[in-house]
């Protein structure tokens, strides 16, 4: 049993590096941001489908929660940091608190079942906030980002390269007590993913989605 645990966590890794290819690595973080966005709301829609079951709810809801969790602790190791850098404190401030508030959400999901009677409840929570929150970057703040002063298309590009490789260290579970800001979230991201890696190949049975 041991070894099959540390040869599917192998595989893992190697999947995990795989997906880093040239073509991700040749877009813009904007573009790759909105990616992340759709993959979530594409999700969710398959999980408001008439006719969808509790198992497929239950993996899809499992899918959102690795997929925010990637998204956002990515989003505090290399887009928030520009963002204060670009467009002052404040505004970076107010989407870590909204990622507070997804964190303590994703949580409690997390630790439910889908038998819950509120589950769909939570998970509809949930979705309000991230898709405010989406609409806020993708209407607003990455667009005035993008346009600023000294923000260049290679800059967005070194940006994307950041994004796609830091999920290689990236916890995928919420933890909503850990640090939001470097360097501490860096150290408590890298300690966490290994842990959450495991729990991923348990919970997906042996293949995290990628």
């Amino acid at each position: 049993m041991g070894g099959d645990v540390i040869t599917h966590a192998v595989q893992g890794l190697i999947s995990a590096v795989t997906p880093v290819s040239i073509s991700s690595l040749s877009k813009d973080i904007v573009l790759l941001i909105r990616e992340d966005h759709d993959r979530v709301r594409s999700l969710y829609e398959q999980y408001k489908m008439p006719g969808t079951t509790a198992m497929q709810k239950r993996q899809l809801a499992w899918n959102i929660i690795r997929e925010v969790s990637l998204h956002s602790t990515k989003e505090e190791e290399v887009v928030y940091p520009a963002l204060r850098d670009v467009l002052g404190d404040l505004t970076p401030d107010h989407l870590l608190a909204e990622h507070q508030e997804l964190k303590e959400l994703l949580s409690l999901l997390d630790s439910s079942d889908v038998s819950d009677p509120n589950f769909d409840g939570r998970l509809q929570d949930i979705m309000e906030v991230l898709l405010h929150h989406m609409h806020e970057e993708e209407d607003d703040l990455l667009p005035r980002f993008a346009a600023a002063e000294g923000v260049s298309s290679d800059y967005l590009m070194q940006l994307g390269r950041l994004w796609e490789t830091s999920k290689l260290h990236l916890p995928s579970r919420p933890h909503p007590w850990a640090p939001n800001k470097p360097p501490l979230n860096i150290v408590a991201n890298a300690a966490a993913m290994p842990v959450d890696f495991l729990r991923d190949l348990v919970r997906f049975e042996g293949a995290p989605p990628l």
